[in-house]
């Protein structure tokens, strides 16, 4: 509270009167509370790459998972390392990833979620070290972003059919090609 008080001399005047102002309590407001920030999508978490050091049907299942776990990774990151090093040069399916990626980066955009859930991986051995592999996966829902953050698609998911061939070239694994197809019902 504060008092004002005037004071006047003797000059014979009225006697001086005392004005009382009154203020509101200061209550000082709470800091705003910072928005928590989402926990990150798990599709920007590189996933654990396989030891490619053999050349057989198991390492030929861990690269095919693997690889199919880059996907939403690459869309979510723009990071196209791996994607690159296992992709072999004539591979159109891992071309055309590569280039939606270039793209959607340029524009200041990425994809949110899509991570794959593996219900059965089939293995061929069409020779010494070449490979079919048919994995049944069903793809979590995602949405990609645009620079501000709109929402500009989405997609509920859904299961697919892929089949990865598969080469171990000069000691390395590479995607020869991959083929995307509905699952049989």
């Amino acid at each position: 509270m504060l008092v004002v008080a005037v004071v006047a001399g003797c000059t014979g005047e009225p006697a001086p009167t005392t004005t009382l102002l009154t203020f509101e309590p200061y209550t000082p407001t709470a800091a705003p509370t910072p928005t928590p920030e989402p926990d990150p999508d798990e599709a920007t978490v590189p996933p654990e790459r396989p030891d490619l050091s053999q050349v057989d049907a198991e390492t030929a299942q861990a690269l095919a998972v693997y690889f199919l776990q880059l996907y939403p990774y690459v869309y979510a990151t723009g990071d196209l390392t791996d994607w690159r090093a296992l992709s072999h040069p004539e591979c159109i399916f891992c071309a055309s990833v590569i280039g939606n990626v270039e793209d959607m980066v340029a524009e200041g955009e990425h994809w949110e979620g899509g991570l794959p859930v593996f219900s059965d991986v089939a293995v061929t051995e069409v020779s010494a070290s070449f490979y079919n592999v048919v994995l049944d996966l069903t793809e979590e829902p995602a949405r990609r972003l645009g620079s501000d953050g709109a929402v500009i698609e989405e997609s509920t998911g859904g299961g697919t059919l892929i089949t990865l061939v598969l080469v171990a070239d000069d000691g390395r694994w590479l995607v020869r090609e991959g083929q995307v197809d509905d699952p049989p019902r």
